[in-house]
């Protein structure tokens, strides 16, 4: 797989998560009862994410979160 790839991959996911971002931005707007459902479709999200990381990176034997300096992230 090449770079290009990756980064076509990664360009589409911000793009799916920035809707999804908007998304539950509007929708807690529009109700904010709504707020504890939404907050947990993020939290499952997340969560999944973050185990999907580890489990290929246990797999794999390649920390793939030390790729990242999480100090940069702004």
């Amino acid at each position: 797989m090449s770079t290009q790839t990756i980064d076509k991959h990664l360009e589409e996911a911000l793009k799916h998560l920035e809707s999804a971002i908007n998304q539950s931005v509007h929708t807690v707007l529009e109700n904010d009862g709504a707020r504890h459902e939404i907050g947990a479709k993020w939290q499952h999200f997340l969560g999944t994410f973050y185990g999907l990381v580890k489990e290929k990176g246990r797999k794999s034997r390649v920390n793939l979160l030390s790729w990242i300096s999480f100090a940069k992230l702004r």
